[in-house]
């Protein structure tokens, strides 16, 4: 269980992502949605079939990189507006 203080935001691609994809990779996701992945805010990141999850952040000195996978069922995205391509939880 990660405990988090309320001053750290959460952050949900609304699209499905490449989970090939390794730190350098989601945070250059991070960066071309105009946010910065060394602020220590998560990232997290759904693959195509809802079944992965990776969560990205910045610790002391590197990336901090958390993966699931779950073996029955699925992540449940939000319901997002159209065109919009992150959520904040």
């Amino acid at each position: 269980m990660l405990n988090l203080p309320n001053s750290v935001k959460i952050y949900l691609a609304t699209e499905p992502t490449d989970m090939r994809k390794g730190p350098d990779g989601l945070s250059a996701l991070v960066r071309h949605k105009n946010l910065d992945p060394f602020s220590g805010d998560l990232y997290a990141f759904i693959s195509k079939r809802n079944d992965r999850l990776k969560i990205l952040t910045w610790s002391v000195g590197g990336y901090v990189l958390f993966y699931k996978r779950l073996e029955k069922g699925r992540f449940k995205r939000p319901v997002v507006k159209p065109g919009q391509d992150t959520v904040m939880l």
